[in-house]
């Protein structure tokens, strides 16, 4: 019988999960969604846009899977939401085309990242709150300086190396584009969202560029730092900003590919 493929729209609590990937004896979404799917006769791989570490939260991930059954969309999503925990929540089912392949077909994936000093309470479960005595010492409560961490993130944008900001061992290939970034300051509280745009990122990429960004916006490192280790293709060793503060918010894919339901 011919295999049908399907993909997932998913939103989760990065805090309830030791990340995506199956972990023995530790809660992770994909161990969540693989004993969800596994009553409708899902057995096989599961596929995801973004591999997201440990508290990482998500607003918008994929997730593809193959199957011989035909199985209804709505049924589907609604069998999902039934059998996953309350921080796991399935927006929408698609039938995908024969190839599709939920990282590999992506054409672009967003992620925000906050940082608060402190943020409003309603945010503070997902922002990194400052001050921080384990990322920076004795340091006063403050927000880092938009502009500085603006302009320490422009030297990445475009097709670099990120060798040196990805975690080591986990990656062949450590070329990736960043095609945007901006950060926003909040009007009625101490709060900025950094909000990243690439065709792909390695694990640990957007933690540690935000720690760099951050750390400059602080004054504590020089804006040119991610412009001097890509150059150099060093390893940075500064701070990682804490992975609760960041969320997929979204990930794209050539138009047409995907009618949700």
């Amino acid at each position: 019988m011919e295999r049908r493929r399907y993909a997932l729209r998913l939103a989760y609590d990065g805090r309830a999960f030791r990340g995506f990937q199956r972990q023995p004896g530790l809660p992770t979404v994909q161990a969540a969604l693989e004993a969800a799917l596994r009553p409708l006769g899902v057995g096989g791989p599961l596929q995801v846009a973004a591999r997201t570490d440990a508290g990482v939260s998500a607003l918008d991930q994929v997730v593809g899977f193959s199957a011989r059954l035909d199985l209804d969309l709505e049924a589907l999503r609604h069998a999902v939401n039934a059998a996953t925990p309350d921080s796991l929540l399935c927006l929408a089912a698609a039938r995908a085309p024969p190839h599709f392949h939920a990282r590999a077909s992506a054409q672009g994936r967003r992620y925000v990242y906050l940082v608060g000093a402190p943020p409003p309470p309603v945010l503070a479960p997902w922002c990194w709150t400052l001050p921080d005595e384990r990322a920076f010492p004795g340091l006063a409560c403050r927000l880092p300086d938009a502009s500085l961490v603006r302009e320490t993130l422009a030297h990445a944008i475009g097709e670099h190396d990120f060798f040196g900001f990805a975690r080591p061992g986990d990656q062949r290939g450590s070329v990736r584009t960043l095609t945007g970034v901006e950060v926003i300051s909040a009007t009625d509280a101490p709060l900025l969202a950094v909000v990243l745009d690439g065709r792909g990122f390695l694990r640990a990429m957007v933690r540690n560029l935000v720690g760099t960004a951050v750390a400059a916006g602080l004054g504590l490192g020089p804006t040119t730092l991610i412009r001097d280790l890509l150059a150099r293709r060093e390893r940075y060793r500064g701070v990682r900003a804490p992975g609760w503060g960041l969320t997929l918010a979204s990930v794209s894919y050539p138009p047409g590919t995907l009618e949700w339901r």
